[in-house]
C-alpha cells in the first residue's frame, strides 16, 4: 500500500467519480483505476460498487477513506515537523456555505499563507451540517458554520450578524424614503421579495423562512426564488426587488440597508470557525493558536 495510491483513492472517494478526480489529481482515469484495483487486490474486498451511470463507496470502502485520510495527514505533518517550510506543499480543505467562504475565508487563508507559504487551500461548498460532518469525518480542517458547534469540536467565533432589509438606490421605496426614514412595515409589504431556494445564507434557527424573515407573523410577496446569489444581487441591484440578507453581505456591496418601523422582529447569525482536536497535527495546532 503506497502513499500516492491512498492519495489517488481519496480523489476518487471524495467525489465518487473516476472522470472529475482525474481532472484535480491532473493523472489519468487508467491510473487510477490502477490504484484503486491494487488496493481492492491488497485489501482482498471491493472498495467501490457501481450505482447507476457512477459508482458508491462500500462500507470497507468508507472506512478506508477515514483511515487513509487520517494517514495522509500524519504524513503531511510528519513532513513538515521535520523539515519546516522546506517540506513542500500543504494540502488544507475548508467546508461551508459559499458565502460563508467568500466573506470570511481571506482571513483564514491569511493566517494560512503567513505560517504555510506553500499550502494548497481546497474550498469546499457544503450546507452547515454537511461542514460539520466532514470535519468529524476528518474531510476538511476547517468549517464555517452558523449552527451550534458540536461538543466534540473546537469552535471561535468570527462573527456576530444581522439580517436587514436591503435595497437599491433605483427601487421607488429608496427614492421616497432614503437613509434617513424609516418604512412602515405594511407598505415594505407590497413591494416583491427575492429569496433564496436554498439555506445559502446559512442555519436558520428562529423562522421557518429561509432567509430569517418572519413570514408567519408578516407575510411577503416572495415573487422570486433563486438558487445563487448573483442572480440575488442583480435582482435587487436594478430595483426589480427587495431581499433580507445578513449585513456583511451588503456592506460588501453597493446596496443599501432600509430601516422598517412596525416589525419586532429580527434575525441573527453567529459564525463560527470549527476544527476537530487540532493538537492531533501539529501545523494544526500552531494555525489554530494564529487565527
Amino acid at each position: 500500500m503506497e502513499m500516492f495510491e491512498l492519495r489517488y483513492f481519496l480523489a476518487v472517494a471524495q467525489i465518487e467519480n473516476v472522470n472529475k478526480a482525474s481532472e484535480s489529481m491532473h493523472v489519468s482515469p487508467g491510473s487510477l483505476s490502477k490504484a484503486i484495483s491494487r488496493l481492492e487486490e491488497e485489501l482482498q474486498t471491493p472498495l467501490f460498487f457501481k450505482s447507476g451511470r457512477g459508482i458508491r463507496l462500500t462500507p470497507e470502502g468508507e472506512l478506508l477513506k477515514k483511515k487513509a485520510t487520517q494517514i495522509l495527514q500524519l504524513e503531511e505533518d510528519a513532513r513538515l515537523e521535520l523539515r519546516g517550510k522546506e517540506a513542500g506543499s500543504l494540502n488544507i480543505y475548508i467546508s461551508s456555505e459559499e458565502i460563508l467562504q467568500s466573506y470570511f475565508g481571506t482571513g483564514l487563508i491569511e493566517s494560512i499563507e503567513k505560517l504555510f507559504p506553500q499550502a494548497r487551500i481546497q474550498f469546499l461548498i457544503r450546507s452547515d451540517e454537511k461542514a460539520i460532518e466532514q470535519v468529524i469525518n476528518g474531510e476538511a480542517h476547517f468549517a464555517f458554520i452558523t449552527s451550534e458547534a458540536p461538543l466534540e469540536l473546537e469552535s471561535k467565533v468570527v462573527s456576530k450578524v444581522e439580517f436587514k432589509t436591503t435595497v437599491s438606490k433605483h427601487h421607488p421605496l429608496w427614492k421616497k424614503y432614503t437613509s434617513n426614514k424609516s418604512i412602515p412595515v405594511e407598505e415594505l409589504l407590497k413591494y416583491s421579495f427575492v429569496t433564496p431556494d436554498s439555506a445559502v445564507l446559512g442555519k436558520i434557527t428562529k423562522s421557518d423562512s429561509i432567509d430569517g424573515w418572519r413570514d408567519d407573523k408578516f407575510p411577503r410577496k416572495i415573487k422570486y426564488k433563486v438558487s445563487g446569489l448573483k442572480l440575488m444581487e442583480i435582482l435587487i441591484r436594478d430595483g426589480t426587488a427587495l431581499a433580507y440578507l445578513p449585513d456583511y453581505f451588503i456592506n460588501s456591496t453597493d446596496l443599501q440597508i432600509l430601516k422598517v418601523s412596525g416589525c419586532p422582529y429580527s434575525c441573527h447569525q453567529t459564525v463560527r470557525l470549527i476544527c476537530k482536536d487540532p493538537s492531533s497535527l501539529s501545523w494544526l495546532s500552531k494555525l489554530w493558536q494564529a487565527i
